[in-house]
């Protein structure tokens, strides 16, 4: 019998070491990455937009600016109509969910969530001291947090400015061997993932409004708050716009059952409107991901990343399909040794 030996060079075993390093520099610095990351997909979001504009001979820096302004506009004024309204109804919304979902299921959720929404300032404050967590460390949290959103556009920003922006960072960060797959992926990966942003933003943005508009229509109550729960739940595949069903389902039956029922009837409609008219026409093939990989994505990034987590988790999903692909494109053309 012969024996099958397994030899280990010096060289491989350096190889492997520096891998299993990278892989622990990666996950401890996921949040500097995971900003990256999110600052390239804003930038090939709104990349379309600037070259239309230099299209018309508007040079990139000045539409560059012309577009951040323009989403900084956009934001500030949807907060400012927006968020107070969400502010006063927050708490009065779970309040009433939560009488509905014990009347219906024997429990609810806990009042700590619930009055949490109603404190005032220094309830907050004495909350925080009576956890141990101290003021420093919550500015200290809240200060980071601002921080990587203002590092989340400027990358953006300078990646929107320059033409190929994205692509000359990664000549930067690639070595020479490797500068020539990673750019065929990114590629393939910047079409689609500039096609998925377009095509959601518009699929959430018309499916909030019409669920919006709908149950305001019906006499439902919160119908902002359903309305912005409904588009913010388009970004998961199938599950999300049943939750979102549920919940303003449930809202309704605090009212009355011939309420309720309207209320599925709408979400029908609104599913079918999706399914045979939005989906088809906004988002087609775009990315071509399976939806149990894209909520499996969505679950993971959350737990990994938390919120960065879940809005990098399509782009990431697409990424890793998109490298796949490649390498079983480049496996396929190898000459075969027989």
């Amino acid at each position: 019998m012969n024996e099958v030996r397994f030899e280990l060079s010096w060289r491989t075993f350096w190889q492997v070491l520096i891998f299993l390093l990278i892989i622990v520099v990666l996950y401890l610095a996921r949040s500097a990455f995971g900003v990256l990351f999110v600052g390239i997909v804003i930038a090939l979001g709104i990349d379309p937009i600037v070259g239309f504009l230099e299209k018309h001979r508007i040079g990139r820096l000045l539409g560059t600016i012309v577009v951040f302004l323009l989403g900084l506009f956009i934001l500030v004024t949807a907060a400012y109509f927006i968020i107070p309204v969400l502010a006063l109804e927050a708490g009065k919304f779970l309040e009433d969910l939560n009488q509905v979902i014990s009347s219906v299921i024997g429990f609810g959720l806990p009042q700590e969530i619930i009055k949490s929404f109603t404190l005032s300032l220094d309830k907050a404050l004495s909350i925080i001291t009576a956890t141990q967590a101290s003021i420093t460390g919550a500015i200290s949290s809240v200060f980071s947090k601002i921080i990587a959103v203002v590092a989340t556009f400027v990358i953006a920003f300078y990646l929107s400015v320059d033409k190929k922006g994205t692509e000359r960072l990664l000549q930067v960060m690639m070595p020479d061997v490797y500068e020539r797959p990673v750019l065929a992926v990114f590629e393939r990966f910047k079409t689609k993932i500039r096609r998925w942003l377009g095509a959601q933003l518009a699929l959430s943005l018309v499916v909030g409004a019409v669920v919006t508009l709908g149950l305001w229509l019906l006499g439902v109550r919160y119908a902002l708050i359903l309305g912005l729960l409904a588009a913010i739940l388009e970004l998961v595949p199938i599950i999300g716009p049943v939750v979102a069903g549920a919940v303003a389902f449930l809202v309704a039956l605090s009212n009355s059952f011939s309420l309720a029922l309207y209320v599925v009837g709408f979400f029908f409609l609104v599913q079918q409107l999706e399914n045979n008219v939005l989906i088809p026409i906004l988002l087609g093939k775009t990315i071509n991901v399976h939806p149990v990989i894209v909520l499996v994505s969505l679950l993971g990034g959350a737990q990994v990343a938390g919120f960065i987590g879940i809005v990098l988790a399509v782009p990431i999903a697409v990424m890793a399909q998109e490298i796949f692909n490649y390498l079983a494109e480049k496996k396929d053309h190898k000459p075969s040794l027989v």
